[in-house]
């Protein structure tokens, strides 16, 4: 066989020699294109659909929306997890496996799609008409929710909507399609696809109307079309949907049929289940290697719905209090109560409680802890519990903690991490959200501000998100007021990144606001080693936080981790964005070189 020309090749073959777990279909002769006879009846679209929604669930160990926000200022990534480390430093090339996967991983998507609207045909009269419509509409939806991704990381791509039934087919190979053209197109689906289907979700993690919707408000929204955005979000509003009552259990099996939820990404248990949860675990139960950095938790306002560095009853030295609950909803802070012991940064802890019924029960030892740079201690260190003397060969973080000092509460399944360090942590089946009501306000709230269309309605839709984040807290929610829109621009942009922390948006966020040479440049930093008694009681330190909620320390001791904890920050990683290219992602080199005559041009300076 000839060598394949591109990538949409290897995605048709993908297609059709897979079992429908994986793929679309499986074929007796699997180096043959697609059976005949396939698509001939509804219950094979059904399965062929099924393949298509497969694609959602790419690095399955990982979700793919948090693989990009730890390609971003939000988190770090211990150990280079899914390749986030080439992103963060400065170092993607167009081999990157960050880059080729979610390339190849997308277009396969858009192949599996594809090939089932160009066949379904076959199967037109012999299917309920209502569901054939539906089947059409959901593969059209899921078509863009792909291209979607593909034009916000590479800029122009190539635009397929037809399907490859031969390495001599001519058109094999595409040059890159304008963006603007592959997003009037892609609207322009989601339009029919709400027309089709019904408003709510008919069944967990299928696209809907509002699926539809949300998704043209977010698309319109990332370029620049805010009067579109803001009749979209609209669209999705005036169906009359509510948010999920509780911001913290959103992201927890509890929420499964959340109608906030519009579109997720569902695993089974024993048959299909994501790792997140232990990527983001304490070392008690997980691996600690996704984790929010300490200028994340530093964005979060205090109750007064002030930034830190702008409220006077804010405390440096017990920072964690009086503050926005999504803080705590999102991300174990020291002292709190995770996976039943209780959370502690500092790095020579050597004991913890474990809590049963909200009761300190049992002294823990906590090895690592002796040893948080991860090399060899050969002398005797003191069991605190028990007053022996023990010998260490291996460390790397607080047991009960992390690198950063802190972990993910969000989308981390908590009975999921309970087991000893001896068991082998258990990955989970809750959902991954990928579309929710929560954003779809924020979208139109950004697009009535972006576009100087401020009203009444434009702080209800921030407000509400707010006032969710507060409920059950017994604290009044600090409701917005203001109708000055340079005001208004930096309370959107900050409650976009913590409502949405965790979620997938952050890349696409500070792109579009042109702060990505900011923000992703420097220092990443993680909590100080001994807690805040120091940094934020003695020399009374307050992180300065500006107009785009940049976060910085003027004047903080920032230093490598070190054998035993003191009290500066820890200097987790240099970070690198070069302006006149980190922007986009490369186009692989392997479809470039590849491509033959057709001219597929790399992205500047890489």
């Amino acid at each position: 066989m000839k060598k394949i020309k591109f990538i949409l090749v290897l995605c048709f073959i993908a297609t059709i020699i897979s079992s429908c777990e994986d793929t679309v279909l499986n074929l007796e002769d699997p180096s043959a294109p697609a059976d005949t006879n396939f698509f001939s009846t509804e219950a094979e679209l059904e399965i062929a659909l099924a393949g298509v929604y497969e694609s959602l669930a790419y690095v399955r160990a990982v979700p793919f929306p948090q693989v990009l926000d730890h390609s971003t200022d939000l988190g770090f990534s211990r150990g280079n997890v899914a390749g986030t480390a080439d992103v963060t430093q400065g170092s993607l090339s167009s081999t990157s496996g960050i880059s080729t996967g979610f390339w190849s991983n997308f277009y396969i998507g858009v192949q599996r799609a594809n090939t089932l609207l160009q066949n379904m045909s076959r199967a037109e009269e012999v299917s309920n008409v209502d569901r054939f419509s539906e089947i059409r509409a959901e593969a059209l939806f899921l078509r863009a929710f792909f291209y979607s991704y593909l034009i916000e990381l590479y800029g122009d791509v190539p635009f397929r909507t037809d399907v490859i039934t031969s390495l001599n087919d001519e058109g094999l190979v595409l040059s890159r399609t304008p963006k603007a053209e592959i997003v009037t197109n892609i609207l322009a689906d989601l339009e029919t696809v709400a027309s089709i289907l019904p408003n709510d979700v008919q069944e967990r993690g299928r696209a809907s109307a509002n699926a539809a919707n949300a998704l043209a408000s977010r698309i319109a929204l990332y370029n620049g079309n805010y009067d579109l955005a803001i009749s979209k979000a609209q669209a999705v509003q005036n169906t009359g949907i509510t948010l999920h009552s509780d911001y913290e259990s959103l992201f927890t099996a509890a929420s499964i049929d959340s109608e906030e939820v519009l579109l997720s990404i569902n695993f089974a248990d024993g048959t299909k289940t994501h790792g997140l949860s232990v990527r983001q675990g304490s070392r008690f139960g997980g691996w600690c290697q996704l984790v929010p950095l300490q200028q994340t938790l530093d964005t979060y306002e205090t109750i007064n719905g002030l930034p830190i560095d702008e409220d006077p009853a804010f405390d440096p030295a017990n920072p964690f209090e009086n503050r926005d609950p999504r803080l705590k909803a999102s991300i174990v802070t020291p002292g709190d109560v995770w996976t039943n012991h209780e959370t502690w940064q500092h790095s020579d802890s050597l004991g913890c409680w474990r809590i049963e019924n909200g009761e300190r029960v049992e002294r823990v030892f906590n090895p690592n802890s002796a040893n948080p740079a991860g090399v060899t201690i050969t002398d005797n260190v003191m069991d605190p519990v028990t007053g022996t003397f023990k010998t260490y060969n291996s460390g790397g973080a607080n047991r009960f903690t992390s690198f950063t000092g802190y972990f993910w509460k969000k989308f981390s399944d908590e009975p999921a991490l309970k087991g000893e360090l001896a068991v082998r942590p258990v990955n989970a089946e809750h959902p991954i959200i990928l579309i929710r009501y929560g954003e779809v306000l924020l979208n139109y709230a950004e697009a009535k501000i972006e576009s100087g269309n401020i009203d009444q309605s434009t702080l209800d839709a921030i407000n509400l998100v707010r006032e969710r984040a507060y409920n059950g807290s017994g604290i009044p929610y600090p409701e917005v007021t203001t109708m000055d829109q340079a005001e208004l621009r930096k309370i959107i942009r900050r409650e976009r990144k913590v409502e949405l922390a965790d979620e997938g948006f952050r890349l696409f966020d500070i792109r579009r606001w042109g702060i990505a040479e900011k923000v992703m440049n420097g220092t990443a930093v993680g909590g100080p080693a001994n807690g805040f008694s120091v940094i934020g009681g003695d020399l009374g330190l307050i992180p300065n936080i500006d107009d785009d909620g940049y976060v910085t320390y003027p004047g903080a001791p920032i230093e490598p981790r070190k054998e035993k904890g003191d009290h500066s920050y820890r200097d987790l990683e240099t970070r690198l964005f070069t302006p006149n290219r980190d922007y986009l992602w490369p186009i692989p080199q392997a479809e470039i070189d590849a491509a033959g005559d057709v001219n597929i041009p790399q992205n500047p300076n890489y």
